[in-house]
């Protein structure tokens, strides 16, 4: 987890210099801060979410997307405690007999304020990280932005910083969970129940080293999850079997790039090329 108090004695003493240069150091810092905060809960909940089914790669969107595909409470603020209570009555009690307990905290998970991390992480780039393209009534370039401006976005970011007082994460989703292994690595793939109830969720084999991507929906009738594999389906040119390529290994082709196929029936070798496709729509 990370230390923010030592994250935040790095940026001060880049402040206290009091440079153009340490406090544009002192800018990056901040938004390095920034994004470790947010990928670092990205981390625990990888199990469930795949780097590629990311649809944004920015820090906020990262744990926003997470919030709303798998579990909200990775954004919440909220203190775990123990009751003090030993009692070995197994029955069923009331809420308000637990409610009148006496507990014992054992850690709390800050509350990320994403519109504010997001607004704060963009704002030292545009003050600090970047040179704005000269208009053409500008005098000569310069390598740093204006101290002032700098200075007073990486303050206000401390100020945001200093706020943050937790010393645990919850990493685990409340409520059942539907779980399959990848037909071809093996690899566990999980996904929140209630998010895979109202129409058919993609998902991608949670394995970086596995090109795999899966369509699950539920079946109506049966009330169980159907799984289909995304795949390309060709006819080797040998012995006229099918060739399954996994549908992601055509995401990063470009045009005229080859893929080389071999099949694992006959050992033929051939190759498919990326090139447009036109067909006669229906009248």
């Amino acid at each position: 987890m990370l230390d923010i108090s030592r994250r935040i004695a790095v940026i001060s003493a880049l402040v206290e210099e009091d440079t153009a240069q340490s406090l544009t150091y002192a800018a990056l810092e901040c938004r390095l801060t920034l994004e470790y905060l947010c990928y670092e809960r990205f981390k625990l909940w990888h199990s469930y979410l795949s780097s590629d089914d990311l649809k944004n790669w920015q820090p906020k969107h990262v744990v926003k997307q997470i919030s709303e595909d798998i579990d909200e409470n990775i954004i919440r603020g909220f203190t775990v405690s123990i009751s003090s209570h030993s009692s070995v009555d197994k029955q069923l009690k009331t809420k308000e007999y637990y409610e009148s307990l006496d507990y014992i905290p054992l850690g709390h998970q800050s509350e990320l304020n994403l519109n504010k991390m997001h607004s704060l992480w963009h704002g030292l780039a545009n003050v600090a990280l970047h040179i704005p393209v000269p208009a053409i009534s500008w005098g000569e370039l310069e390598i740093y932005g204006n101290k002032e401006n700098i200075r007073n976005k990486v303050e206000t970011t401390v100020e945001y910083l200093s706020g943050l007082r937790g010393n645990l994460f919850m990493s685990g989703v409340i409520g059942e969970v539907y779980s399959f292994k990848c037909f071809i690595c093996d690899t566990s793939i999980k996904k929140p129940v209630k998010y895979l109830m109202s129409s058919p969720t993609l998902v991608n084999c949670i394995n970086p080293k596995c090109n795999e991507s899966y369509l699950i929906e539920l079946d109506g009738k049966e009330q169980e999850f159907k799984i289909t594999r995304r795949t390309i389906k060709f006819s080797c040119i040998g012995c006229n079997g099918d060739l399954d390529v996994p549908g992601n290994v055509f995401r990063e082709l470009k045009l005229d790039q080859q893929l080389d196929l071999r099949c694992p029936s006959c050992n033929a070798s051939s190759t498919v090329i990326m090139r447009p496709h036109m067909k006669k729509n229906k009248d």
